[in-house]
């Protein structure tokens, strides 16, 4: 029995964890976040989310900057994340539940068919 539960545990946390982010996914907020420092269109840092008109978000890894990108392209990128955050979630609810379904299957009692 511990047996079942184990092997339960193996395909029932990847289907939490793909929920998770499948539903963060989808109530990810629509606001344009500059992950580092964000420049407006007169070339001066301005706190909080981006604007259209602004001209630079600098992408820092540490205090590195590794990435410049305009107002569009921070948006189509943050897209681009939440779809692999929902496409991702969506894949490992799948796995977890065939796996757990298998496991579920494959360990239950005989219904005494000998």
């Amino acid at each position: 029995m511990k047996f079942r539960v184990v092997l339960l545990a193996f395909f029932l946390v990847p289907a939490v964890w793909g929920a998770a982010s499948f539903i963060s996914a989808l109530t990810a907020s629509a606001q344009v976040v500059c992950p580092g420092e964000n420049a407006g269109a007169d070339g001066e840092e301005r706190p909080g989310p981006m604007q259209p008109g602004d001209a630079r978000c600098s992408v820092l890894d540490g205090s590195l900057s590794v990435a410049t990108r305009t107002y569009e392209q921070q948006r189509s990128y943050q897209s681009l994340e939440r779809r692999r955050d929902a496409r991702n979630g969506v894949l490992l609810v799948a796995y977890g539940a065939a796996g757990a379904l298998l496991v579920w299957r494959a360990t239950r009692p005989g219904t005494g068919r000998d």
